[in-house]
Order: structure tokens, then sequence, then C-alpha cells
């Protein structure tokens, strides 16, 4: 196939905020969109914003005469690989899905992705309850850590989803009993002490109460990278005391070991390599999740397995830059042994390409927002519902 035509527009992200929509026109008459999504939460390896604006990737293309060439996906996305570093990550990633979306008009997107039909099983769902940080909207609660999720152990959407009801209905009742501070702009929930332990014991006195706790893991995300000053680790919203990377080490394995804490993710700075391989070989059960990371990289998933430093890695297919990139980060740590969880952004648009390719590469779990105000995660579990059920 060839690319007949390439154009772009600006469309509006989930924060009501323009960004780039690449439109690819087939020779045989099919079209294409795509756009990326960002992070609030960005990592040390991945772009800070797009290094080219659209028109000059457009013309970038035309003078590399992409548009004239015979191409399949795999070579247009080796393409934008090499040139990722002109052309920008997000950039890329949205032609790349163009390409794909294209594609996608008449053909299957499990062949596209070189796996079978579906098998009808749908991943379990890590559900967003509690957010913290220097980012929270939804449920919003004092604490330095980014999300409180739950992990459902089974895969049963109607019943996950008539619990997600049951459990934002007593988190919210529960919330608004509280005092209400402001954090970066943002109202958010203060528990009687500035403790993150206080979240933790609320959203397992919510499972309790529901009866929901033998049902559901707890997962937390710690986004560790924005913790680190001082030459060590900051709680800078609760206790304020400064931690060596040893001290902090320790904080984890007591917490670990109170609550039974399933899954954490980025608990280090990206780059503290001894402190993750050390939590990760620890004996506690838990398993450590990597994004940040290795920000979708299969060649640094593929080292963070040699190096013992995780158990499982998120795959966010921007931060992969590609999908061909994307599908590779998921074999790579799947060859390894390691568990793939896929995620969407903060930042999202109203693309389903995360649902296509968490259910054609069967990955186990995928993170969803918080489904009662973040409409974009309806629509992505609305396509793993497509996906994975047989119509009557």
């Amino acid at each position: 196939m060839k690319i007949d035509s390439l154009s772009f527009r600006r469309i509006l992200n989930s924060h009501a905020e323009f960004t780039t929509e690449f439109v690819v026109q087939l020779d045989d008459g099919r079209v294409g969109a795509g756009a990326a999504p960002q992070g609030e939460t960005i990592s040390v390896y991945e772009d800070r914003e797009d290094p080219a604006g659209p028109e000059s990737v457009v013309a970038r293309l035309k003078m590399d005469a992409v548009l004239d060439a015979q191409l399949a996906q795999e070579t247009f996305d080796a393409y934008l690989a090499q040139n990722v570093a002109v052309l920008g990550r997000n950039n890329a990633f949205a032609l790349s899905l163009a390409l794909f979306n294209a594609q996608a008009r008449t053909e299957s997107v499990f062949r596209l992705l070189g796996r079978p039909e579906p098998s009808l099983r749908p991943p379990n769902l890590c559900l967003n309850i509690l957010n913290g940080g220097r980012h929270a909207y939804t449920n919003p609660v004092l604490s330095d850590f980014s999300e409180f999720m739950l992990v459902s152990r089974g895969n049963n959407l109607n019943k996950i989803v008539r619990d997600h009801s049951e459990i934002q209905k007593a988190v919210r009742d529960g919330l608004n009993k509280l005092e209400r501070v402001v954090v970066n702009g943002n109202p958010v929930h203060k528990f009687r002490t500035t403790d993150n332990r206080e979240c933790i014991e609320f959203l397992l006195r919510v499972c309790d109460g529901l009866g929901l706790a033998g049902e559901y893991d707890l997962m937390i995300d710690a986004s560790g990278g924005d913790l680190t000053g001082g030459g060590g680790y900051a709680l800078g919203l609760t206790d304020a005391a400064n931690r060596s990377g040893e001290q902090f080490l320790e904080y984890w394995l007591d917490l670990v070991r109170q609550y039974g804490i399933t899954f954490l993710e980025d608990p280090f700075h990206e780059t503290d390599f001894a402190l993750w391989a050390a939590l990760t070989n620890a004996d506690t059960g838990c398993m450590v999740v990597g994004d940040n990371l290795y920000s979708s990289d299969a060649a640094r998933i593929e080292d963070g397995a040699r190096r013992r430093l995780s158990r499982a890695a998120v795959v966010k297919p921007n931060q992969s830059g590609t999908v061909t990139a994307a599908v590779r980060a998921i074999e790579t740590a799947e060859r390894h042994d390691m568990v793939a969880i896929t995620s969407h952004r903060s930042i999202s648009t109203e693309s389903t390409f995360l649902s296509s390719l968490t259910c054609a590469l069967a990955v186990k779990y995928v993170k969803i927002g918080p489904l009662l105000t973040d409409y974009s995660s309806v629509v992505r579990l609305n396509e793993i519902i497509r996906l994975t059920t047989a119509a009557d």
C-alpha cells in the first residue's frame, strides 16, 4: 500500500486542550486518523514536548519520499523509529496509529496485530479509585502517591462494573465527610492525619464493608520519580520527611507487609536500579511494577528482566512510539516471564487502540481510569467488551 495523502487537524483531548491528529489516506481510499495521548507524570526517558510542529512533520515525510513508497505497518514504523528524535515520540505514535486505523477500516485488528481472533477472555481490570499527588482530580485525597487502585482477581466484567459502582458510592460517601485542602490548585480530601496509610486503610475498609476484600488486590502507583529531592526521597504532601534510598526501601517494605499490597508501581526513581532490585527480590509477595522505569521501551524491559528490577512492566503505546514498538514491548515482557500491564494516559483521546492491543495480545491486566468521571475510559472498556463478547 501507499499513503496517498497526509494531513493534520487540531482536536481536543480529555483535558479540553488542543492536540494534533494526523490523517492518512491510502491509495485505495481508506482513511485513518491518529492522535497521541499524553501523561501528566513524565519519565526521564519521555519527551517533555514534541520537537516538531505538525506542518514540519508532514513536510519531513514528504521530503523523505515516504508518501511515494510502497510500505507496510512495520516498514513505516521503522522509519518513524529512526526519525523519532526529529519528529517527536507523540507525533510518531500518532502517525503510526493513523496508518493502523486506515487499515482497520477493512481488516481485523487481530489480523493487523498478527494474532488469531479473540478468545473471548477479557483482561483483569486495574480500577483507579483514589488519586493523590499533585494531579488529583477523581476522588482526590491528600497523599504523595498518584493512584490507589483495586485489581480484579477475576474478569467477569458485568460483576466488576457493578462492584465499581458500589465502591465509588461508598468512597464518595466517606470522602464527603472529610475536610478539604488545596494541593496544586486542586481541592483534595484530607484524612485525620497526613499519612499515606490513611488512604490505604480507607480503601481497605470500603472493600471490607462491601464484602469484596477477597475479590480485589490493592495496587499503588507511587510515581517515585516525583518524590526525589535532597539526595533522597521526600513525602512533601504528608510527613515532609526526607528519607535516604535505604530508608525509603524500608518504608515500602513496611507498607507492603502491613497492608498486603499486591502491586506496587514505580516505587523509586527510574534510575535507582539498586533499590528496584532490592525490593523486587525481597520475599514479600508484592509484584513490583515498572512504568516510568521502562517507559514502554522493549530494550529497557529486557535489561530490567535481566537485572531483576521488577516482575511486571506497564506498556503505554504512545511511550513506545509506534504500534510495532508497543507490540514488541509487550512481547519482550512476556518472553522474560514478566507480567505485562497495558495502560491509558491521564490526558487521553477517544482512541480504542489500547483495547485492541490488550485483547489481541491477550494481556492479562489493563489499567482503567475512573469510569464515572472519565468517559474515555468507558469508551475503551466498551471496546474491550465488543472484542471479547460474542453478540447475541
